[in-house]
């Protein structure tokens, strides 16, 4: 049975610790704070009674919480008077945070309590919930928009509500048979709620028995903030491009122009191009050689080198016929002139290229001869010398066969990231080859719940840090140590067979498909240093 009682002040006290005069009545809450660097954000959490943190809490009883993007958990660390986590890029829809307090004894009586949290950059057009316990949320529907509350997915009828605007003093209102409440000011983030519920069914965690479980659930607006006019990509926008950054430019180079999965002659982009860093707006054309799509460009820190791609040499409305070629050729920016090295050892496209050290490698990809029904997908990876050409490339096994993958450069080691593999099935495997050893590894395997999560991603490393972007529009971060994905920004426009690129203290979300549209939007996410 559950039921909502009447809370007296001396129960309603016990909210935290009994032991604890300063946590008495405190809750947890999130909050979305504009950060110093225009379009990065920090995400918080925290213990108070309002919607502020309170610095009299300590973190201890913060310790432990577990804060969701998306169903992608957030990595924190600690700040003066929070848990944080910094956000790059598009303002999350929906942050979330639970917190299971374990068993609390009082009076000679036990109970389960239960946190929950969550903060909203809009009202949005939920319908359903399958998530267990209470939680509060700000809902659009059939033109109207209000606070709900849900116990176990179902409306929480007369739920005691708790209003905090900010500057005023707090008041006390109840959700109706709907578990709706109309809360002036929570729309424009200015107010602040929590809501409470008692399930009084008893239960055991452990060796604890308890005979009721407590719930608290707070719910905040943190209202998304004007961006910065994004740079854009010149008429036509590109996806399946090579895309590289080499000192104070952006490289990109061809790619597909059409709807997806049709090739022609003129599918192709007939443009290389590259951006100024310094002002994000200049753009300038450079010669070009071959358009092709399915391409890799990618940087030593002095010249640009070409690897592979596709070229289709059919005409519009004939059969398709798509060649994979197996072209290396090096760009030097300071006289604009292309010059070819020798050919890979085979032709191959939708693959990718890196350089570690003083090493290109190729990775992954499949050669196309005609129609991509007879494609050969590649099992091996190739490895070229750039301090000696002479010696030719290298060809060495990769223990899978995944066209449409990203590669990244990291802790000296080569990361595969994704793909589809030769069965036409999406892969979240990531391998990791290690050129000091000669051996492959696998990594953590990529987050994320949409099922083409892992096709055609793309990813890149600064100093310090991997970062992954697939269709999701949620950047992720590795952290080896946990060894798990931490999600650390979003995309205004999800999108795949895109480049995320890293410049200076940024990352770049250049080009790409997003569900069948070709954004012409850059996406700059802060990262710092």
């Amino acid at each position: 049975m559950r039921i909502h009682p009447l809370f007296a002040g001396a129960t309603f006290a016990c909210a935290l610790f009994a032991s604890s005069p300063t946590a008495i009545a405190h809750f947890l809450w999130l909050r979305v704070d504009p950060a110093a660097t225009p379009g990065s954000s920090t995400i918080r959490v925290f213990l108070a009674e309002q919607p502020e943190p309170d610095l009299d809490v300590t973190l201890d009883h913060v310790h432990g919480v577990h804060v969701e993007v998306g169903g992608h958990e957030l990595a924190l660390t600690e700040g003066m008077d929070s848990l944080e986590a910094p956000w790059a890029g598009a303002l999350p829809a929906s942050v979330s945070a639970r917190r299971d307090m374990g068993v609390r004894t009082r009076n000679g009586s036990s109970h389960r309590l239960l946190y929950s949290a969550r903060t909203q950059t809009s009202a949005h057009a939920w319908t359903a919930c399958d998530v267990a316990g209470l939680h509060a949320r700000y809902v659009t529907l059939e033109g109207q928009s209000f606070v709900e509350i849900l116990f176990d997915g179902k409306p929480a009828a007369n739920a005691r509500l708790k209003v905090c605007p900010r500057g005023a003093d707090a008041f006390e209102t109840r959700s109706d048979e709907r578990g709706r409440a109309t809360i002036e000011g929570i729309a424009d983030g200015s107010t602040g709620l929590w809501a409470t519920w008692i399930d009084a069914t008893p239960g055991s965690v452990g060796e604890q028995t308890y005979s009721e479980s407590r719930h608290y659930a707070s719910l905040t607006i943190s209202a998304a903030r004007p961006s910065v006019e994004p740079p854009q990509l010149p008429d036509p926008a590109v996806t399946s491009f090579g895309g590289a950054v080499l000192g104070d430019w952006m490289y990109v180079y061809s790619g597909h122009v059409g709807r997806m999965h049709r090739y022609d002659v003129e599918t192709t982009s007939k443009h290389f191009r590259r951006l100024n860093l310094n002002d994000l707006k200049t753009w300038e054309d450079l010669p070009m050689a071959r358009d092709l799509q399915g391409v890799a460009l990618v940087s030593d820190g002095t010249y640009l080198y070409r690897t592979g791609g596709m070229s289709a040499v059919n005409p519009r409305g004939e059969r398709q016929d798509l060649r994979s070629v197996a072209e290396f050729a090096r760009f030097d920016p300071s006289t604009r002139t292309w010059t070819d090295l020798a050919p890979m050892p085979g032709p191959r496209s939708t693959h990718d290229a890196i350089v570690v050290g003083r090493t290109l490698y190729v990775v992954g990809g499949w050669v196309l001869a005609g129609s991509d029904d007879d494609a050969e997908y590649c099992d091996t990876a190739f490895a070229f010398d750039l301090d000696a050409p002479e010696q030719k490339w290298r060809t060495f096994a990769q223990p899978f066969q995944r066209r449409a993958l990203a590669l990244a450069a990291f802790g000296g080691k080569v990361f595969a990231l994704g793909g589809l593999d030769s069965d036409d099935t999406v892969v979240r495997r990531v391998d990791v080859y290690d050129p000091t050893t000669q051996q492959w590894s696998l990594a953590p395997e990529l987050p994320g719940l949409d099922r083409v999560e892992g096709f055609a991603p793309s990813a890149c490393a600064s100093a310090d840090a991997l970062y992954y972007s697939g269709m999701s529009g949620y950047v992720f971060r590795l952290d080896p140590r946990a060894k798990r994905w931490a999600v650390v920004g979003g995309l205004h426009e999800p999108r795949l067979s895109h480049r995320l690129l890293a410049a200076r203290d940024t990352l770049l979300a250049v080009g790409g498909n997003a569900k069948g549209d070709l954004p012409t939007r850059i996406e700059v996410l802060p990262i710092g240093k």
